[in-house]
Order: C-alpha cells, then sequence, then structure tokens
C-alpha cells in the first residue's frame, strides 16, 4: 500500500515538474512546428497564435481528443505530449494550470483583446484566414524549385549546394528567413508577414477615426483635447504629447463641458447632454434592454440607442458610433478581405487587392456614414427647436 502510494506521489510530482517547467517559446516552437508540418508559414493569425501557444488551451484540446494531428504530433515530438492516463496525467495538469498562473498564459487573451483596434485586426485576420470567405494563402507556402525551375529542391547533397547559392538555405544548411521543410522539401512562404500586416491599415484607420484618435490638434466635436489649453479646450497645448497620447496609449479626451460642447454640437439638448454623462460613467450590471441601453460588467462593454452620436457601442470607454465608426469599420473589413481573396495585379495581388478594397470601402462608407449622422444631427435640432445654418437645408 505504501508502495503503490509512493509510486503515484512520485508520478503526481513528475508529470506536474515537466508541466510547470513548459516556457512559452516551447509552446511557440510547437507552434512553429505544427504549422510546417501543415505546408504552412510560421506566422499565424493573431488568434490562431494565441490558441496553438496557449498549453492551457492546448492541453484541454489534447485531453478531449481535439487537437489537430500536425499540432499533438509536434508536442509529443517535443516531449509536452498528453501523458498517459494516471497520476503522471493528473500532475501534469496540475503543472499546467499552476504554470498558466505564474506564465499569465490566459490573461495574454484580454491582453490581445484590451482595445477596439485589436480587437478589429483580429477579427479581420480570421476573415482573411477562413477558406470559404478569405484568403488563407496569405500564410501558405509554396515549394521552391531549382534554378532552372524543372523540379522542387529536396534534401540531396545536390540540392543543398544549389539551395545554398539560391539563399535557401546559409551555409550550416540552416533554412533561412521566410524558409521551412516539409517531408523533405523545402517551402517558401507565400508572402511577407510585414505585408500581410500592412492589410490592417484600411481599418486601422477606420477604427482610429471613429473613436476620434486622427485629430493631432485637438479633441473630436464636443471633446476636449487630451492636453487641453487653458484658453480653448477643444484645442491641444502640445501636438506632439497629443499624438503620443493618441497613438501609444489610445487615449482620447474626456466630453467637454456643457458651455464648450454645446457650441461645438448645437443639436444636442443639455437633458440629452446630461442622460448622456450618465449613461458614459454607469458601470452597473444592465442587461434589460427595453430601455434602449446596456452596460456588461463593470462597464467593459456598453450600448445605447440614443446616444450624443445615435446608436453606439463603447469598449472600454471607447465611443463607437454605429453611423461614423462601426459602419467604416465593417465595410472596409469586408472590402479588404473580397479584395484579397480576388487580388489584382502581379506580385504581391492579393495584398494589392486588399488594400485597394479596403480602402474603396474605407472611403464609401466614411462618406456614407458621415452623411447619415450629419441627417441624424439636423433632425435632432428640428425635434429640439433649434436652428443651426450647418444642419440646415
Amino acid at each position: 500500500m505504501a508502495g503503490r502510494f509512493a509510486g503515484a506521489w512520485d508520478d503526481l510530482k513528475q508529470g506536474f515538474s515537466k508541466a510547470y517547467g513548459e516556457g512559452r517559446e516551447d509552446q511557440i516552437q510547437a507552434h512553429h512546428r505544427e504549422r510546417a508540418a501543415r505546408g504552412e508559414a510560421i506566422e499565424s493569425p493573431r488568434i490562431e497564435k494565441l490558441f496553438g501557444t496557449n498549453r492551457s488551451i492546448t492541453f484541454a484540446r489534447d485531453l478531449l481528443g481535439m487537437s489537430n494531428p500536425e499540432a499533438a504530433a509536434a508536442r509529443a515530438d517535443m516531449g509536452m505530449g498528453l501523458e498517459e492516463p494516471g497520476w503522471k496525467r493528473v500532475g501534469q495538469g496540475l503543472g499546467v494550470a499552476a504554470g498558466d498562473l505564474t506564465q499569465d498564459r490566459s490573461r495574454e487573451a484580454w491582453w490581445l483583446l484590451n482595445a477596439p483596434q485589436a480587437v478589429v485586426n483580429v477579427g479581420q485576420e480570421a476573415l482573411l484566414h477562413n477558406k470559404k470567405l478569405g484568403a488563407p494563402e496569405l500564410w501558405g507556402t509554396h515549394k521552391v524549385n531549382t534554378a532552372d525551375g524543372k523540379r522542387p529542391l529536396t534534401s540531396g547533397r545536390d540540392d543543398v549546394e544549389e539551395a545554398i547559392k539560391l539563399g535557401y538555405l546559409d551555409e550550416n544548411e540552416n533554412t533561412t528567413r521566410g524558409i521551412t521543410r516539409k517531408d523533405g522539401f523545402l517551402q517558401k512562404r507565400n508572402y511577407e508577414p510585414g505585408w500581410v500586416d500592412a492589410l490592417m491599415v484600411p481599418s486601422g484607420i477606420a477604427t482610429n477615426a471613429g473613436i476620434g484618435l486622427l485629430n493631432p490638434f485637438g479633441g473630436s466635436e464636443g471633446y476636449d483635447a487630451v492636453f487641453a489649453s487653458e484658453e480653448d479646450p477643444n484645442k491641444t497645448e502640445n501636438v506632439l504629447a497629443e499624438v503620443a497620447a493618441k497613438y501609444i496609449l489610445g487615449r482620447t479626451g474626456n466630453l467637454s463641458k456643457w458651455d464648450e460642447f454645446k457650441e461645438e454640437r448645437p443639436d444636442v439638448s443639455k437633458g440629452e447632454y446630461n442622460a448622456y454623462k450618465a449613461f458614459k460613467w454607469d458601470k452597473n450590471n444592465d442587461m434589460d434592454l427595453r430601455d434602449g441601453d446596456f452596460t456588461v460588467g463593470t462597464g467593459v462593454l456598453k450600448g445605447t440607442t440614443d446616444g450624443i452620436h445615435g446608436a453606439e457601442l463603447q469598449f472600454l470607454g471607447r465611443s463607437l458610433p454605429v453611423n461614423t465608426a462601426l459602419m467604416p469599420i465593417a465595410s472596409t473589413i469586408a472590402g479588404t478581405v473580397l479584395g484579397a481573396r480576388r487580388g489584382y495585379g502581379p506580385g504581391k495581388r492579393k495584398i494589392v487587392g486588399g488594400l485597394m478594397g479596403g480602402m474603396t470601402g474605407l472611403a464609401s462608407s466614411s462618406l456614407a456614414g458621415n452623411m447619415v449622422e450629419q441627417e441624424r444631427r439636423r433632425r435632432n435640432m428640428e425635434n429640439n427647436g433649434n436652428e443651426d445654418p450647418m444642419y440646415s437645408n
């Protein structure tokens, strides 16, 4: 009995120690091996990389038999495969959980998605990577050929020497940037990751414009600058600091005081202004949609159908109006995905097509969204009994 207990304890400790000792780079290397085995570039969309390198997620998938064969094989080859049923596997599970806490593995998901720009990037990448809707070949590879182009390079001696001359292998026969091996053949990624990331530019512009981060000289209509001037809070007293605060920290200025606000937004009544302020700062959970607004948790996600911007969502305090933010963002993403899927011209055709589609979607939807918003403001001003040349026909 004592021997059986000692054996179980040893297995538990061994499983725990081994799993707890695994590091972040171990998970990344296993993920790279998995993608190479599938004939894909080692770079992957953000959400796939998050799930593929999070040990808690990969262990759960292994345990439930949900891992793809290449992923399970890559971890097994690196000594991180699922332990045999018993106390060693129990210890492995405990080690994975403890490692998650000390290495902040699962909190990385929140860190990845804790800004509107990040959520947009992740969503667009997921659509681009979708086989039915997008252009997954952006993250794909192709076999590289000999100099005469008649056959793919293999790991034979003559081919190794030629691969070195062609720059696919270094003098130590290690693969160079963008080159992987699969089944003895050399594979080159279809597109450089920097160019793939460039597809986020149109949607990035749409998102930053929608939440008011593109004005380096002050705040958006009705909002103070981050570094507000004493003479005019809507203007900044330090352009460089304003740009840094908006670009690096994602900060926007506060809602202006009523006296300054009404000069910028004469379409809004004081009652509507006060109601919006109350909505904006209310952190109490509210899932009753009948009153036209909701609040999730401590105000991480909020929404209203009738704010000073019309219908809008708020994420971590960032306002995303439907007309001037969500509509352009959705249209820009759709244009980027459709353009990348179809492609345009030679060379980097998927990139060029995506950028053209994204910028077209951005321009058209921004114009349409602003027209809809101006009409909404005009009608609201009429309802409030105000008149202003800016909103008159």
